[in-house]
């Protein structure tokens, strides 16, 4: 019995970890960029539209349903057309919530009209709820075919986007065969493919650009690779799925918008780590021990030893710094040290701009003259984006007061549907008008009470 519990609670704690993942890529994808009370709303609300098919199995079992969200039974007395009533409400209000919310808060600044978004809701829910029932019997399904077999199923947490998915998945590809592992790309399999093209077909283009026509699947022998939008799925025996996972996490580091944590904080601190990365890629013999980036990690590091992360998110988070710390000094990672010399020195070339021999032939004043116009226009940058940044953020004022006047509406529906349901309760004891009353009646007092406070 202790060994199933175990199993069970592993199984648990991954499912948990992958839908939280794509909790966070839904938000990203439908709204852009958003942190604090706005993000926890909108999870919220993802996380109701992810719930869709137990409010609909509501319909069918009352019962049940409200056994599975709250594990308390419902009294026998509570008539159970009035609990089907309610989640025939709920049912509904969820899509029209989610078309209203994507509506008002597109990041694209597209707006709607109200009846087209409230309808739009309704194909994001399903998409959102498809994806989310096939993930939610996938990957028990697979953990446990794989603990049979004796191999192992990692996920890691990998928020892409559209941009930086297939680089995403170049970079593990080309890591893994730098390091021995021969990797094949082959057709992905259904259950690696369905959740994307469901989320496709049923969005009505809401995902638009940010899921690729493709998940990326790789295999070698006994090892599978498939990266998903939100995470990397390693399978394989348990030697070779820990070595791949530890050249994948190592490799993705720095690269932009690929971000290893969970939490928005952490990955703020990420896109931090990577624009330094950045910096430093563009040509890392010269930026070696290069003080503006040495004060900018310590300003980083400062910055997370104040934060309280979730613990995974600090372990990754304080795993990127101390790489990010090896490369500003001069040293190879340290699974990069395993490679011979040639391999690295062919891994380590980037893009960057070759060097302008005609500059090398400026007189001093010439270089002066460019250097005050390479400045002038760099503050000229520095002013309009920070013009766009206020711009950005008064629009988000503006989208949180109407988000906030939205969640008022619903909030009010919902405290309606809550009294309507109290006087059906206690039409068991007395007539349906004098409830009705009762309950009126005790608002009034309530009102009346608050009033004489005030």
């Amino acid at each position: 019995m202790a060994v199933i519990q175990a199993i069970i609670s592993f199984i648990g704690r991954t499912v948990g970890k992958i839908l939280s993942a794509l909790l966070d890529w839904a938000v990203v994808s439908l709204f852009g960029r958003v942190t604090g009370n706005r993000k926890l709303f909108l999870w919220g609300m993802m996380a109701a539209a992810a719930a869709w098919p137990i409010l609909l199995l509501g319909l069918v079992a009352p019962k049940a349903a409200l056994f599975f969200f709250t594990f308390v039974p419902l009294s026998s007395s509570v008539p159970p057309g009035l609990v089907r009533t309610i989640w025939l409400a709920v049912a509904v209000l969820v899509p029209i919530a989610v078309g209203v919310t994507v509506g008002v808060q597109s990041p694209s600044g597209r707006r709607e009209g109200l009846a087209k978004s409230v309808l739009r809701g309704f194909p994001i829910t399903a998409g959102l709820a498809a994806a989310f029932v096939i993930l939610l019997v996938t990957v028990p399904a697979l953990r446990a075919t794989s603990m049979v077999r004796g191999r192992r199923d990692t996920y890691v947490p990998l928020v892409t986007t559209i941009e930086s998915y297939p680089v995403a998945a170049k970079v593990v590809l080309e890591t893994l065969e730098r390091h021995g592992i021969a990797m094949a790309s082959v057709e992905p399999p259904w259950w690696a493919a369905l959740p994307s093209k469901l989320l496709q077909r049923l969005g009505e283009g809401a995902f638009t650009g940010y899921i690729a026509e493709q998940s990326a699947y790789f295999r070698s022998g006994e090892l599978d690779v498939v990266l998903y939008p939100n995470a990397l799925l390693l399978r394989g025996p348990n030697g070779a799925v820990a070595r791949a996972h530890a050249l994948a996490v190592e490799a993705l580091t720095g690269h932009p918008d690929m971000f290893q944590t969970v939490s928005s904080e952490a990955q703020e601190l990420e896109r931090q780590i990577q624009r330094v990365w950045s910096a430093f890629r563009l040509n890392p013999k010269a930026h070696q021990n290069a003080r503006p980036l040495l004060s900018r990690f310590d300003d980083i590091a400062t910055e997370v030893a104040r934060r309280p992360l979730p613990f995974d998110d600090w372990q990754v988070i304080y795993r990127q710094m101390l790489q990010l710390g090896r490369a500003l000094g001069g040293r190879r990672q340290i699974l990069e040290v395993t490679l011979p010399k040639e391999n690295f020195m062919s891994s380590a070339q980037t893009s960057h701009a070759p060097i302008d021999f005609e500059t090398q032939s400026l007189s001093t004043r010439q270089l002066l003259t460019r250097l005050l116009e390479t400045i002038s226009l760099l503050v000229k940058k520095e002013v309009e984006l920070a013009r766009a940044e206020l711009k950005a953020d008064l629009r988000a004022e503006l989208d949180m007061v109407k988000l906030l006047v939205a969640a008022g509406v619903v909030a009010v529906f919902g405290v309606t549907m809550l009294l309507v349901s109290a006087v059906f309760a206690l039409t068991i004891w007395m007539p349906g008008w004098l409830a009705a009353l009762g309950v009126a009646v005790l608002l009034l007092a309530i009102g009346g009470l608050l009033a004489l406070v005030g």
